[in-house]
């Protein structure tokens, strides 16, 4: 009867009674802050009973459920505008508590177009087979010693359950993995979306960390690379035909560790031009316009699009792990 009424009743707009001893700390969303859609849920609660259930509440609408446990890590869909968000963690015992939290968060359109109707969409693209994989100086850049290797089907920390980990350790060494999903070389707008999760000792080790699509037409690589620079703690794009990155005025601290983070990435492609340009980049929910312009370089390579991971590592070089899931490029 307990558990009947908690679904019931604490799946509405509010429960039925309130107790003092549920701690609830939510750090994500921020009170009055400003962030594009979805929003980032990370929170924790410790009670005299052990946490039944997560409810997040827009407007005093359910916009999300989450099952028990301790502490919860999610996104959730919110509409564009400024909304008061309530967070809410349930225990169930002989008696219903709960805990809340309230805030506004204003939100604000992210930049990334819709995709039509005909766009190709490749899903879960961490769980593919085929992928290739260097670390030497000559494919990856770097100084081609060390150790990496690649795990899929992890079920933690995972978000479908499977996602995919990444290792690369060495002095000043740079591990790269890349997945080619086929040709589409009439399309000329690539969305690229993907959830990362760094253990600790990436912030000892890492020297950047790179997020990067691609797409050959007709012999041209435009090759969309984007990475974070801790040296200098912006954003990186890639400028193919040059050989070399070129430095944005678009901050990329840190990435706290242990936690799930959310990249998306709109550039396109001109094959009359051979360029292409970085439109907007939203990372957790931060939007921001990049408009950069690279140029495509003559490969020879034949007609293909797909994405790529790469780790570096820093003169310490004792290695780190990152984790990937839910990785989609959508094109049309």
């Amino acid at each position: 009867m307990i558990n009947r009424l908690f679904v019931v009743v604490c799946f509405a707009a509010f429960c039925s009674s309130s107790f003092a001893t549920i701690r609830l700390t939510v750090t994500s969303p921020i009170p009055n802050s400003t962030s594009s859609a979805p929003l980032h849920l990370v929170a924790s609660a410790v009670g005299t009973a052990p946490i039944s259930g997560w409810l997040v509440y827009v407007d005093s609408q359910l916009a999300y459920q989450g099952p028990g446990s301790s502490g919860v890590d999610t996104w959730f869909p919110a509409p564009v505008g400024t909304h008061q968000i309530l967070v809410r963690a349930v225990a169930v015992s002989n008696k219903i508590e709960y805990a809340d939290q309230t805030m506004q968060v204003n939100v604000t359109p992210d930049g990334l177009p819709t995709p039509p109707p005909n766009a190709v969409v490749f899903d879960n693209i961490q769980q593919n087979g085929g992928w290739g994989s260097c670390n030497s100086s000559d494919c990856a850049g770097g100084s081609g010693l060390g150790v990496y290797w690649m795990a899929q089907n992890q079920t933690a920390p995972s978000l479908s359950g499977s996602s995919a980990e990444f290792y690369a350790a060495g002095v000043w060494e740079n591990a790269l993995w890349w997945q080619k999903l086929g040709n589409n070389s009439n399309a000329h707008n690539l969305l690229w979306d993907s959830y990362f999760y760094l253990d600790s000792n990436y912030n000892i080790s890492a020297q950047a960390l790179e997020f990067d699509a691609f797409q050959f037409i007709a012999g041209y690589n435009y090759m969309i690379g984007t990475e974070c620079d801790y040296g200098l703690q912006v954003w990186d794009t890639w400028d193919e035909l040059a050989g070399h990155w070129i430095h944005s005025n678009i901050a990329c601290p840190r990435f706290a560790p242990n936690t799930w983070h959310h990249l998306q990435l709109y550039a396109q492609t001109s094959a009359s031009t051979h360029q292409y340009t970085y439109v907007t980049i939203v990372v957790d929910g931060h939007s921001t316009a990049v408009d950069i312009t690279g140029n495509a370089k003559y490969l020879n390579w034949g007609d293909n699009v797909g994405v790529q991971w790469q780790l570096d590592d820093n003169a310490i070089g004792s290695g780190y792990h990152e984790w990937m899931d839910n990785a989609k490029l959508t094109v049309w």
